[in-house]
């Protein structure tokens, strides 16, 4: 199995996110789609080779997501995501907390509606650095080619990015993404259970990567 391919498990029962935690290199688990609480996050810790923790807000008040994320990083989770938008006090608790267990930091920004300007992606970018980063994760939306284009020349510039487009006209870019520089790109376990616009399943992921790495041999 390709391990720049990461399985985002969410809006799944706990047994069904616990037999398939273990499936692939790297998942992300998504605390905010499944119904954990610190005690199964830790028995699910357990069956995850690499993980991902994301806790997006609308199911949880902001208390409750800390508390599932610090359980996720003590539980061994090898990233916590934290939304670019978090409050100072909340982002840096759990910055704090991911140093002393030696869990990589990722800021993420998401534009469900389009692609910003490079300048402000730049500044984006800079800012999640700045506020202790260890990856930055943008997911915008592409509205046209250009869209892809501009999200995808960022490679060129920074490291440590996960940078794609969702949505339709967005696929290119996360098929890309590891071509680009990224340590991995997003796929869903199957079509119905997508976790966000235009995301490929992993096998659908595979058979590209395996088709492309093989023209690549051949020549």
């Amino acid at each position: 199995m390709n391990r720049k391919i990461c399985v985002s498990l969410g809006g799944m029962s706990f047994c069904t996110c616990l037999q398939l935690a273990s499936a692939w290199p790297l998942v992300e688990i998504r605390l905010d789609l499944v119904k954990l609480d610190p005690e199964k996050i830790e028995t699910l810790a357990m069956q995850c080779r690499q993980w991902i923790a994301t806790c997006r807000p609308g199911n949880h008040t902001k208390h409750d997501r800390m508390a599932l994320l610090a359980a996720a990083i003590r539980a061994g989770a090898a990233y916590v995501d934290i939304e670019y938008e978090a409050g100072p006090g909340y982002r840096q608790a759990l910055v704090d907390l991911a140093k002393q267990y030696r869990c990589k930091v990722i800021i993420s920004y998401h534009n469900f509606e389009s692609t910003p300007d490079i300048n402000t992606l730049n500044r984006i970018i800079r800012h999640s650095k700045a506020m202790g980063a260890g990856c930055v994760k943008l997911a915008v939306t592409a509205n046209s080619p250009a869209d892809c284009a501009r999200i995808m020349s960022l490679y060129s510039r920074h490291s440590g990015l996960v940078a794609f487009a969702m949505g339709e006209a967005g696929k290119i870019t996360r098929v890309a993404a590891p071509f680009l520089g990224a340590d991995f790109t997003f796929a869903s376990v199957d079509e119905a259970s997508l976790t966000a616009p235009g995301q490929l399943t992993a096998s659908q992921m595979e058979v590209i990567y395996r088709i492309l790495n093989e023209n690549r041999s051949a020549t």
